[in-house]
């Protein structure tokens, strides 16, 4: 199994790895894990949580040397008007980021490897599937590849016109498709946007396997009681998922909303830095960095809800936050489009309420404050997505590929 990242970094990608990795040993499957070295691989030192809990499975942090990586990370010593337009120039030249300079210290590791009867590989960084490929190529053994993303269909326009053009891009990505034995999606809008794309034929074994929320992550011995109504964010913002509209809403809404605090954990995005800086709402509003899981957890656990946010870049993707919220057994209140995979699976659970605008966004925040929030959970409906589930299609996938 080969991952970006591997505990203890916290990247939201280590997610689904690691939660199969603790279930495919009951399937009938050893999981190997083979990960770069944090320190070759990351631009900038990630985020560690030592308290998310392992599985006892064999795991190799492969060290190499990536010129990209090293380059940039001595930038980091010059002013960011120079760092980050030469960081800028360097992701521009890569095909399609640094992953694949991993890729011969990894066959080194694999070639000592016994046993392997087949190579999972998860993306993005979707040079993660050129490694994929060399290693199953190299051992002679299936190759499959997971999107927990898209790739070229949703490739941004370089700011300069240098290194490999989207269309050299997305030949590789084909290549990479055609030497796949199997490729699982997270959510059926990917899959068949791939398939729009790439015409992959009849033939082709591509399936939808959706994430899954694994109560193991969650470790604390008893809630917080917090001292009023409390919805917590843990997370990032950036991109299209922004917290200016229910800053805004608190804001606007301050003199007649009863005792209501945000606890935000985590980076919000300029705009929402910019709102607070103007309206800091001390008695509303709480900002800290990201704290460990087993800190976290029992922050959440004792929340009157927790705040999804989605924006319009991610209106048919099921965000891994949900699944991390899912295992907290707390009210969802989630905020985005209308029509979101994210509204329709926590309708459909059961598990909250959804807002799309500014009206609908004041009447849960008052809801939450009162203690009236919809939740309703429908046990048989969230097995669907739970981790077992999740394990379980991918050790079914395993075993069709390899013809167990």
């Amino acid at each position: 199994m080969l991952t970006a990242a591997w505990p203890p970094v916290a990247r939201v990608g280590v997610r689904r790895p690691l939660r199969l990795a603790r279930r495919l040993p009951d399937l009938g499957w050893k999981p190997i894990i083979l990960t770069p070295d944090p320190d070759s691989v990351f631009r900038k030192s990630p985020n560690l949580d030592a308290s998310l809990s392992v599985p006892d499975v064999q795991v190799h942090r492969v060290p190499a040397l990536i010129p990209s990586t090293r380059i940039a990370r001595s930038l980091g010593r010059l002013p960011s008007l120079l760092s980050t337009p030469i960081n800028r120039v360097i992701s521009d030249l890569l095909k399609p980021d640094q992953y694949p300079g991993w890729t011969r210290a990894a066959k080194r590791v694999a070639g000592e490897l016994d046993g392997v009867e087949c190579v999972w590989v998860t993306g993005g960084p979707f040079g993660m599937f050129c490694v994929g490929a060399a290693l199953a190529k190299q051992m002679q053994v299936p190759l499959i590849l997971d999107y927990r993303d898209p790739w070229t269909v949703d490739l941004k326009r370089k700011k300069l016109p240098i290194g490999p053009s989207r269309r050299s891009i997305r030949k590789l990505e084909a290549k990479l498709l055609d030497s796949a034995s199997a490729v699982s999606y997270v959510n059926t809008n990917m899959l068949a946007r791939n398939v729009a794309e790439f015409s992959p034929g009849p033939a082709a074994n591509w399936v939808v396997i959706p994430n899954g929320f694994d109560s193991t992550d969650v470790g604390y011995d008893v809630p917080v009681v917090h001292p009023k109504p409390t919805i917590v964010y843990a997370g990032a913002c950036y991109g299209s998922r922004s917290m200016k509209p229910i800053l805004e809403t608190l804001h606007e809404n301050d003199a007649t909303l009863p005792p209501l605090q945000l606890c935000v954990f985590g980076e919000l995005d300029p705009a929402s830095k910019r709102f607070l800086d103007r309206h800091p709402m001390p008695d509303r509003v709480s900002h800290g960095q990201r704290i460990p899981a087993d800190q976290l957890a029992p922050v959440m656990a004792g929340s009157d809800a927790l705040l999804l946010i989605i924006g319009a870049e991610h209106k048919t993707a099921l965000s891994a936050k949900i699944f991390d919220y899912l295992e907290i057994n707390r009210p969802i209140f989630g905020y985005g489009p209308l029509g979101s995979d994210a509204a329709k699976l926590i309708k459909h659970c059961g598990v909250g309420q959804w807002a799309s605008d500014s009206e609908t966004l004041r009447d849960g925040l008052f809801q939450i404050a009162s203690g009236t929030l919809n939740y309703s959970p429908r046990k048989d409906t969230l097995r669907r997505y739970s981790a077992d589930t999740m394990a379980e299609r991918t050790a079914a996938l395993f075993d069709e590929v390899t013809e167990r």
